[in-house]
């Protein structure tokens, strides 16, 4: 508009009719000409100071199919059988409850009940579950919960002894083997597994906020943005738990003698192959980028130098000997909150043996992996649902089920139709 005025002056004061025209479509090509390369001048200047996303590959799309096998359950955290327990599934909600889903009669047991000692605000709460590996002769299991003490949220890593006769309290646990302090109340992670060889493996995030401000991830004084590994004692009168021998920073200045892993942000959920041992670990991200880890001894995952395979502190030029790189990693138009899952070593899915099955909480995509590849994996959509993905759980026989954080209703997972 203000180049229309312009022109307008300049015809009245000094030109006639035709003189007039000629001007106004030199002058007006020139600004145009002008706009033109002052428009191309941006652009360059832009690609050279701002770092181009990496092209989108193809994400070949399938759909899974899926059939509800248990409901009635509120804000699902975890899924967990035990061959001691045939027929039943153990649901987590986060306020606090353990339940025992009978799949005969279709019914869930109450087990324990530490509602009121849990701490529930947003991401905190009663997050996970794992079996001592001599359960069926013990009954010992073990919960990673965010309860308030002293005025300070901690994460409690608890030993309770299993009895279906009453309801398990909180007062009812056999020890603590672990407190850590919480500075705020998401990016607790929550996860707690026995690996294959016996030893107790427990997630943390790295406390939260965002964008570690604490730079807990790189700090290995500290539980938080690791990996731990330790071997609980079963002798009352020992300590809580020892430290394995062949852990990798037991005698390490400057590190936790538990810590097996570290650089994490926070890692919601991570599973053994049942056939292989191998871990694999999902790490939530933080602007841009969700990410899948093989876990092994002693690595340096990288936050929050990195998120993906991408710098984030700082922006550029991140690059130091000692990190490492997932094995997978999606962007925030695919989902923006991974939910790991497990290594897929059912009969249903016959094609997909031998797939690491994980979900995005926020997209309610299932997603998948070919673990017999190396190097940086190939991600297939293999479903697109409505549910918020929160938890997975795999069955004696290997099958799959996750649990809708919504609707509190569990899905096992059934065959595929292809659609491109």
């Amino acid at each position: 508009m203000a180049f229309s005025s312009l022109t307008e002056r300049f015809q009245t004061v000094f030109f006639s009719a035709r003189m007039r025209r000629f001007c106004i479509r030199i002058l007006t090509f020139s600004l145009f000409l002008g706009l033109l390369l002052l428009s191309a001048r941006a652009d360059l200047l832009l690609a050279k100071t701002k770092k181009q996303k990496p092209k989108k590959e193809n994400v070949p799309e399938y759909v899974f199919g899926w059939t509800q096998v248990a409901s009635g359950f509120k804000e699902i955290t975890d899924i967990q059988f035990h061959s001691s327990l045939p027929d039943e599934m153990v649901v987590l909600e986060k306020k606090g409850k353990i339940l025992l889903w009978n799949f005969t009669n279709k019914e869930s047991k109450l087990i324990a009940d530490f509602t009121g000692n849990v701490e529930t605000r947003s991401e905190e709460g009663l997050l996970g579950l794992a079996f001592h590996p001599k359960f069926s002769e013990n009954k010992l299991f073990y919960i990673n919960a965010v309860s308030k003490e002293a005025g300070k949220d901690q994460t409690f890593i608890l030993e309770f002894r299993w009895d279906d006769s009453k309801v398990i309290r909180w007062q009812d646990r056999k020890r603590i083997l672990l407190r850590v302090d919480q500075p705020y109340s998401n990016h607790n992670a929550g996860q707690l597994s026995f690996g294959p060889d016996g030893k107790l493996y427990i997630g943390f995030g790295d406390g939260g906020a965002g964008g570690d401000p604490y730079k807990h991830g790189q700090n290995t004084s500290t539980y938080l943005g690791t990996l731990i590994r330790i071997t609980p004692n079963l002798d009352s009168n020992a300590p809580p738990y020892k430290i394995p021998e062949d852990n990798p920073y037991k005698n390490s200045p400057g590190f936790l003698p538990e810590i097996w892993a570290y650089g994490l942000r926070n890692p919601w959920k991570f599973s053994f192959d049942t056939k292989k041992g191998d871990l694999y670990l999902a790490d939530v991200g933080q602007d841009e980028w969700e990410e899948v880890d093989l876990v092994l001894k002693g690595k340096n995952y990288g936050w929050n130098i990195k998120e993906g395979f991408h710098c984030f502190l700082p922006k550029t030029e991140c690059e130091k000997p000692g990190l490492t790189d997932p094995i997978l990693e999606y962007d925030h138009d695919l989902g923006r909150s991974i939910t790991g899952g497990y290594v897929y070593r059912g009969k249903n899915l016959s094609k997909y043996y031998g797939w690491y099955i994980f979900a995005d909480f926020v997209s309610g995509k299932l997603l998948g992996f070919s673990t017999e590849t190396e190097g940086k994996r190939k991600l297939t959509v293999l479903g697109s649902t409505h549910f918020l993905i929160s938890t997975f759980g795999q069955d004696s026989s290997g099958e799959l089920y996750f649990g809708d954080f919504s609707s509190g209703n569990i899905f096992q997972i059934g065959k595929k139709i292809e659609i491109n």
